[in-house]
């Protein structure tokens, strides 16, 4: 990260003071609002003052801040709900960028056809928000979940590429469409409209005809994202968890091998799987859920009741091999556990389980849930509170490694020994989670949790570029990276990077919108000018 440079304040309130005389672009947030965009879950090494925040509404209102913003020659940088928790949070990634535009007002949910599960959003809405708006239509569609919570933005979420363990896990991949309003205030559509109240034409398809453009607007500056079109998936007749624990660590690559096969040979619709070393399950749900595993795994079979009674076989045969128990978990046998828990002496046993079950099934079937975000407070458990979680706001730390991991065994083990031998040279467990992400890779997170403040999380900074290094040597770059990082991001692959500025740059060239995101910063030698520019 680097230190802030020197910012022409009066830039700022000449902003300011247009934003509140002009009637047409947004109105500014008041000084709670705005030192609660300010808030992560890092102690930033240079911390910045707190943002100037304007709540927007409209694409017109977008447009007037924007001119407003360009003629002082201030970059902004837009937010939907700001839940990005673990990856800088609200914070953009140029110290520079003082103006955030905060698009939560935006929350309506444009269209919705009941037939295709085609919707489309404003970045505000969020998935509580989603699912309460499908269940008041008696719609039976599941909301992408993730473990950010019910007041995580769909859009925000999806233009992070972030995933989940429903049907369609890659959040982008549902993308069908979008709109933004570029740099200088024009509007992309996506080339063949998605259900909205004011386009006509297919929907399904989100290729086009020509380049693919969408892309341009996912992990990147350049534009404000007004809208995205989702495909969404049908909630089946049934829902059925599995969870198998791992007789013994040995049994790790054998396990892998037939999580692929379950995924490409079973002919089983499994959203994902997930399998979750002792560390990590100890700090989601407790050490009663491990029975002395090494490692747990979770997924989820959806489909005609039939079919789903069917698959338990199928599992039973791929998993006997390497797990000590399979056990199976549906809407009837939560019930009866529930009930069971509420026994003497049974209950016992079974009801410090019970509840974190039950919340992992209702995520995996579709309805968001904070059950995920305890993991932020692992740290800081005192301030957990019962509801309305917001680890950046409750003084979590918290850093997310990312990266991408071949699903073979081999590869696996050499990136669980690198993440245990890095994470304990600078005091960490090393809570790993490997997430089926396609039938050949694994989206890995590796949680860093802290104590929030400046020496842990200086440590903590220091531990994941360590990780980063690392894995990138052995072949396991990350796929997301914290907003502070941005230097990581875009190291190597020049030729990469060089075509990415060059696209960005055509899109933005003044850099008004979130500027040096996923972007090199110019070499030093070409500073000095914009600086002088900036200041003049």
């Amino acid at each position: 990260m680097t230190a802030p440079t020197p910012f022409p304040d009066s830039a700022l309130g000449r902003f300011r003071e247009a934003v509140r005389t002009s009637g047409t672009a947004g109105r500014l947030a008041g000084p709670e609002r705005s030192a609660a965009r300010g808030h992560d879950t890092l102690d930033w090494p240079h911390p910045a003052a707190a943002p100037l925040v304007l709540l927007l509404e409209s694409e017109d209102e977008i447009r007037a801040a924007l001119d407003l913003a360009r003629r002082e020659k201030l970059s902004i940088h837009p937010v939907s709900s700001g839940h990005n928790w673990g990856y800088g949070t609200a914070r953009p990634a140029s110290a520079d960028t003082r103006v955030l535009f905060d698009l939560s007002p935006m929350k309506r949910i444009l269209a919705f056809d009941p037939d295709l599960g085609v919707i489309t959003v404003e970045p505000g809405v969020t998935q509580g928000q989603l699912e309460a708006y499908l269940a008041g239509r008696g719609a039976e569609f599941m909301v992408p979940t993730t473990g950010a919570g019910p007041d995580c933005s769909l859009v925000g979420n999806a233009l992070e590429r972030g995933y989940g363990m429903t049907p369609v896990a890659d959040h982008f991949q549902a993308v069908l469409g979008l709109t933004a309003v570029l740099a200088d205030g024009s509007l992309y559509r996506s080339p063949f409209p998605g259900a909205s109240p004011d386009q006509t034409g297919p929907a399904g398809y989100r290729w086009g005809s020509g380049p693919y453009l969408d892309g341009l607007f996912s992990q990147n500056g350049g534009a404000v994202v007004t809208s995205l079109t989702l495909q969404l998936m049908p909630r089946p007749a049934a829902v059925e968890m599995f969870v198998f624990w791992l007789k013994d660590d040995a049994d790790l690559e054998r396990t892998i091998a037939a999580m692929r096969g379950l995924l490409t040979r079973s002919g089983l619709s499994i959203g994902g799987i997930n399998l979750m070393n002792a560390a990590r399950v100890g700090a989601l749900a407790g050490e009663a859920a491990l029975k002395g595993a090494p490692w747990i795994g979770t997924g989820v079979v959806y489909g005609d009741t039939g079919v789903v009674r069917a698959g338990r076989k199928v599992l039973r045969r791929a998993l006997k091999p390497v797990a000590a128990r399979l056990a199976f978990v549906n809407s009837q046998r939560l019930r009866l556990a529930e009930t069971l828990a509420r026994l003497p002496f049974i209950g016992r046993s079974l009801s410090p389980v019970v509840a974190p079950v039950r919340s992992a099934y209702r995520m995996l079937a579709g309805h968001p849930g904070e059950f995920a975000l305890a993991l932020a407070y692992g740290a800081a458990p005192r301030a957990m509170p019962h509801s309305r979680r917001d680890p950046a706001r409750d003084g979590c730390g918290l850093l997310w490694y990312a990266p991408i991991v071949p699903m073979e065994g081999r590869a696996a083990r050499r990136y669980i020994d690198m993440v245990a031998r890095i994470c304990a040279a600078h005091g960490f467990a090393a809570p790993i989670t490997f997430s089926t992400l396609s039938v050949s890779a694994f989206d890995s997170t590796v949680p860093l949790l802290f104590p929030r403040d400046r020496e842990n999380s200086d440590r903590a900074l220091a531990c994941l570029r360590a990780l980063i290094a690392e894995g990138r040597r052995l072949g396991f770059p990350p796929y997301r990276f914290h907003s502070g990082l941005m230097d990581e991001a875009t190291a190597g692959n020049d030729a990469y990077w060089q075509l990415a500025g060059r696209v960005q740059s055509a899109l933005d060239p003044d850099g008004l919108i979130s500027p040096g995101r996923y972007r090199r910063r110019p070499p030093a030698d070409a500073l000095a000018p914009l600086l002088q520019e900036t200041l003049a």
